[in-house]
């Protein structure tokens, strides 16, 4: 073999190696990860702050497995007046990708229990009020009542983790292995409105 072709097979199969890492985030290192999450091609150019807490490999996978229904998850957001937005069940893609509308005044901490997701990813959003949410990982918590595939929950007892204060200037997003307390109160009486959009794991 001459050393032309061997030239050309190597840059080939350079070529094939880059092509692959980039749409293969389980790969990318962390300033390539950062520089995708920080970017807002991922969310639609929806303005909102991502939480801290949010798990950046786990979107990142998630999204280039699927990214027209990530992308019209958070079209919905940016396009949608969620302010005047109907309470209840609106369907985007049928039961893969929906979003539900709550008003309700959160819980004192001791009555929210964790819960966990297996078939759908959460994106919650505080569009009026404020709340906090707990998260914490598998590890830690005891299941409290076994997982219920009809409504794709398991609950779970735990009393610590780390609160994030949840409003309107910022959004999370759940994994199955986030345990999470939503709709915690914050001390002070007030008001929520939240959508949740579940977007189904492929």
């Amino acid at each position: 073999m001459n050393s032309k072709l061997i030239v050309i097979i190597m840059t080939v199969l350079f070529a094939a190696a880059c092509s692959d890492t980039k749409n293969d985030p389980s790969k990318w290192t962390e300033n390539e990860l950062n520089e995708w999450f920080e970017g807002k091609e991922w969310r639609a150019g929806w303005d909102i702050t991502p939480d801290s807490s949010i798990n950046k490999r786990a979107l990142a996978i998630a999204y280039f497995k699927n990214p027209d229904r990530l992308q019209k998850a958070f079209q919905y957001l940016k396009t949608t007046d969620l302010t005047n937005a109907g309470l209840g069940k609106t369907a985007l893609e049928g039961e893969s990708l929906f979003a539900s509308v709550a008003e309700y005044f959160p819980k004192n901490k001791e009555e929210v229990r964790y819960e966990s997701h297996e078939k759908y990813i959460d994106i919650q959003y505080v569009i009026s009020g404020k709340e906090l949410m707990g998260i914490t990982t598998r590890d830690k918590v005891i299941v409290d009542e076994d997982y219920n595939e009809e409504k794709d929950i398991t609950f779970f007892t735990f009393d610590g983790g780390d609160y994030r204060l949840a409003t309107p200037a910022n959004f999370l997003v759940f994994f199955p292995d986030d345990m999470h307390r939503p709709s915690v109160s914050t001390g002070d009486s007030v008001l929520v409105k939240k959508v949740v959009i579940k977007v189904m794991i492929d």
